[in-house]
């Protein structure tokens, strides 16, 4: 989990110890990183946010990957303690605060 904000980190962390068979992909992502990923994006089967618009960018957020089924267990739980997450809007892989 590093690249999280430091308050955030122990929460996702946490979280994520519940589902080993979830991995996580991205954390931070710098401006020029997520301009590649915004220029590909018709190319990417999740939604990209433009730079300066995602919450990877603030080391908000993060992605893991793994059964759908698990996915949806670890969203409903983070949505629980407060956090959002992409599943709703199509992007199951996502995770933020």
């Amino acid at each position: 989990m590093n690249g999280l904000q430091p308050w955030l980190a122990p929460y996702a962390a946490y979280l994520m110890r519940f589902f080993p068979e979830l991995r996580v992909t991205s954390v931070y992502r710098s401006y020029s990183e997520q301009l590649e990923l915004w220029r590909n994006r018709a190319r990417n089967p999740y939604p990209v946010a433009p730079p300066g618009r995602s919450y990877h960018g603030y080391g908000r957020a993060w992605d893991a990957v793994g059964p759908i089924e698990s996915l949806q267990r670890a969203g409903a739980i983070w949505e629980s303690w407060g956090g959002t997450w992409g599943g709703r809007i199509g992007d199951p892989i996502h995770f933020q605060a």
